[in-house]
């Protein structure tokens, strides 16, 4: 087993390990979740119920005095109307209210995860720069190593280690020079390797055929930082869920080639029924039963009936749950396509 073959291994059990984390604290927030809504919903009663009874004591007291048809009781009887819906709905306002906490803390934990991620890939990114750098056997190509390092220069900050990396960049440089040390540090690291790299572009100006030194991925994934969802495509068509939760996927989602067809709970009949003329060509239809109504529900089960689809029911509204249905599905839909093309008899 060779160091590249350690490097995946090691990232793998990492990437593996972060999910979990993610996942056990994605739990955590769900099971707290009714809690949280039980206390808000008291905490909005509590706040209206009184109001609505002052506007109610004040229109019996017009009531009395015979005024019915002043300005000021018609807007307290509409204010009276607003305040009943609102009493009414507390249970749904304290759900959005505790939803829109929920994404913003799942948010970070996935930005997290992401950063960890990604630190990783640029450890690996570190170990191949130097492995590049050090591989340059003359002067020219020590050189040119300067323009692939400072097109990473922003990794190898966030990690802390671009003083290092330039260090050995220096070294190996006059190492490899005829007339003796001729890098050195020229104010910040940034300067002096913009100075190497400015030098390097130089150099490929005098000759036909400049070297191009650029970093083998040996510790690294991937060429590309970390992306869980870049290599996701299809068409998803999802019923329910809320503005907010859709505009958090969509953000998530923003490098995959899928096309994301939603209506949320809050959308009207037309785009309902634009989403539901999308089933048809899709490739996964999810419906969030804890956060649509039963109507929107069987619309969209009857769509998918017509179709030949089959719904994914998904009794959740985190960003974390609802990102993993998108990508199971999608990748079981890719593996099904890819195993039917080598099922067909040649």
């Amino acid at each position: 087993m060779d160091s590249s073959d350690l490097d995946d291994l090691e990232n793998a059990v990492q990437d593996l390990l972060s999910m979990a984390r993610v996942e056990l604290e994605e739990n955590r927030l769900q099971q707290q979740r009714q809690a949280q809504i039980d206390q808000e919903t008291a905490r909005i009663t509590e706040r209206l119920k009184p109001l609505l009874e002052q506007v109610e004591q004040m229109l019996a007291q017009l009531t009395e005095e015979a005024i019915f048809d002043s300005v000021t009781r018609l807007k307290l009887e509409e204010k009276a109307a607003d305040l009943r819906e609102k009493l009414d709905s507390a249970p749904l306002l304290a759900t959005q209210t505790i939803d829109r906490q929920l994404i913003l803390q799942e948010e970070r934990l996935l930005d997290e995860q992401l950063t960890e991620q990604t630190n990783r890939w640029r450890q690996g990114l570190k170990a191949d720069l130097l492995e590049m750098i050090g591989e340059q056997e003359d002067f020219y190509s020590a050189t040119d190593a300067a323009i692939a390092v400072r097109a990473y220069q922003h990794d190898l900050k966030a990690i802390g280690a671009l003083e290092e990396v330039v260090d050995v960049l220096i070294s190996q440089i006059n190492d490899l020079s005829e007339e003796g040390p001729v890098a050195r540090l020229r104010g910040s690291y940034e300067q002096t390797l913009s100075f190497i790299y400015n030098k390097a572009l130089e150099n490929r100006a005098r000759v036909e055929r400049a070297p191009d030194v650029q970093p083998r991925v040996r510790h690294r994934t991937s060429e590309k930082r970390p992306n869980p969802y870049s290599s996701l495509d299809g068409k998803v068509v999802i019923f329910g869920g809320h503005d907010r939760l859709e505009t958090a996927i969509r953000n998530r989602l923003r490098d995959a080639s899928i096309n994301l067809v939603w209506c949320t709970a809050q959308a009207g009949p037309q785009i309902a029924e634009q989403a539901e003329s999308h089933i048809a060509s899709a490739d996964l239809v999810l419906v969030m039963t804890a956060y649509t109504s039963h109507k929107l529900t069987d619309k969209a089960t009857q769509a998918a009936q017509r179709a030949g689809k089959v719904v994914e029911m998904i009794n959740t509204t985190g960003v974390v749950r609802v990102l993993e249905a998108i990508e199971y599905g999608l990748k079981m839909k890719q593996f099904a396509r890819r195993h039917g093309q080598w099922s067909k008899p040649a």
